[in-house]
């Protein structure tokens, strides 16, 4: 992969268990959902026992009940949440929800959300109806309009997301800088909460980069929902066929990445006016088929099987188009939850920026490499990686 492998990419989506926290209070402290902030492993533990005790004081605790699911759902999460033993307790969570808080947003809402379906989402509905001004369900509405193609009733929620204020400043800053660093018409593949609600948002509720068709890996093998992305760029495939190659081979049956490699080739080979990117945040095995191909232009990597010039795209795109006050300056969110987010999410700025730091420096354009190093620097130390920064300070620059 044409990129520096000094500093490793820290992609963020909801799961990592890599923050510490201070022992809990006595008190049960708020769980907030992990696209917000993430907390130890014993932390979860912990307030699952003290919301299960606020739960047994009064069983009509909707609060109580909501904490509790978080917190046992996250609990370990990377390793469990796909077990079948984590998804039957958390089904009896929800069970025993109907009993104790029937009717309730937070049934409806948690119902909704643990049974993972977003063609029907008549319980979300339900929850909407209750109390349209909760943000919590319009990503289900959202994500149900976007994989049935109904981008105009998409639309509507997210400009109430929006309105919201749900989603950070700082994260629509970080998802402006992704979309920014993609070509005009292109394709971006995107992982999760994090960049791709907070992207397909500032087009849908900004008029940003409306040209770029974000395409989440998750859903992009469903067929309505791909056709949906692609039909308006003209882009016409076969998705039955390109799932059953991607089972070729294949042991445990359809490949995800060996579907997202086929359909960026077969994208790539027939419509090459629309350049294809992953965004920095997309875990490593989608894209790993494609390693050798892919280019860091920024805050996404450019698939290509041709040679490109990415230094000159790092320096238009870090340079000029990027909005980068907010890695020293974010107002009034110091203590937001998210804001534990943020130091880490931000490290997949490094690789791009030290690679555009030392072609200067080679330059001769001295000022503008140790410009880009203090940025690195900045970013480093706000994650608290002691390893990175030191990689970094050790750089002539």
């Amino acid at each position: 992969m044409k990129k520096t492998t000094i500093f490793a990419m820290l992609l963020v989506l909801a799961g990592s268990s890599l923050l510490c926290s201070k022992p809990a209070d006595v008190k049960p402290q708020k769980v907030y959902r992990i696209v917000y902030e993430v907390k130890s492993d014993g932390w979860y533990a912990t307030q699952a026992k003290l919301w299960k005790k606020e739960i047994e004081k009064n069983p009509q605790n909707a609060k109580a009940w909501q904490n509790y699911y978080n917190a046992v759902r996250y609990g370990r999460f990377e390793e469990t949440i796909n077990t079948k033993s984590k998804q039957e307790k958390l089904q009896q969570i929800i069970d025993d929800m109907e009993k104790g808080i029937p009717g309730t947003y937070e049934y409806y809402f948690l119902r909704q959300w643990n049974s993972g379906d977003i063609a029907d989402i008549s319980y979300a509905k339900k929850a909407y109806n209750l109390d349209p001004d909760r943000p919590d369900v319009y990503y289900n509405f959202i994500s149900h309009y976007m994989i049935n193609g109904d981008k105009e009733n998409a639309a509507k929620f997210y400009k109430k997301l929006y309105q919201s204020g749900d989603i950070v400043p700082w994260l629509l800053d970080y998802n402006y800088n992704t979309l920014m660093s993609a070509a005009e018409n292109a394709i971006l593949l995107t992982n999760g909460d994090n960049d791709t609600y907070p992207a397909e948002m500032l087009q849908f509720a900004k008029d940003i980069r409306r040209d770029v068709t974000v395409l989440n890996i998750s859903m992009s093998p469903v067929e309505s929902y791909l056709q949906s992305k692609l039909k308006p760029k003209g882009i016409e495939i076969d998705i039955k066929a390109l799932k059953q190659s991607s089972k070729k081979g294949n042991s445990n049956g359809f490949s995800k990445s060996v579907f997202i490699r086929e359909l960026c080739r077969e994208i790539s080979e027939k419509y090459p006016d629309y350049p294809i990117y992953f965004a920095l945040t997309v875990y490593e095995n989608h894209y790993a088929p494609l390693k050798k191909d892919l280019y860091n232009v920024g805050l996404a990597f450019q698939y290509s099987t041709n040679r490109i010039d990415n230094i000159a795209l790092l320096k238009k795109n870090i340079g000029e188009k990027f909005r980068l006050d907010y890695i020293n300056n974010e107002w009034y969110l110091e203590d937001a939850p998210s804001m534990t987010f943020m130091p880490r999410m931000n490290l997949n700025y490094l690789s791009g920026v030290m690679m555009l730091a030392e072609h200067y420096k080679m330059s001769g354009e001295i000022d503008d490499a140790r410009n880009l190093k203090e940025l690195a620097l900045v970013i480093a130390r706000q994650s608290g990686n002691e390893k990175v920064i030191a990689k970094i300070e050790e750089k002539d620059i």
